[in-house]
């Protein structure tokens, strides 16, 4: 894999606005696409496990941190949303999925579903 990192500003943060290149073969795109769809059933799982939990607590600060616990989960899982589809886009296949049944037949392709 061959990256060009941004350099960091006086603060050690990344300049905004600047792109990184990242090269990867195929099998490491198949590999992250596999790695994302896993973190997005953990969250899922998370998201599911907190919402039960909120609904046999009692309102109060208990109820408060499992929806504090739903709410993060599912930023969690738009911000894989948002990486898949990046990583679909920089691969030339973002287009590809969108055509009816597409997603699926890659999945099954892969063993993803």
């Amino acid at each position: 894999m061959n990256s060009a990192m941004n350099e960091p500003e006086a603060d050690g943060t990344p300049e905004m606005g600047k792109q990184s290149i990242v090269l990867l073969e195929s099998s490491e795109v198949l590999a992250m696409r596999h790695r994302l769809h896993e973190l997005a059933n953990v969250f899922t799982g998370v998201m599911i496990a907190g919402a039960l939990l909120s609904q046999k607590l009692d309102v109060g600060s208990l109820r408060n941190y499992a929806i504090d616990i739903c709410e993060g989960s599912e930023r969690g899982g738009v911000l894989v949303r948002e990486l898949r589809g990046q990583l679909l886009a920089a691969c030339g296949e973002l287009e590809a999925m969108r055509e009816p049944g597409a997603i699926e037949a890659a999945q099954g392709e892969h063993g993803i579903l």
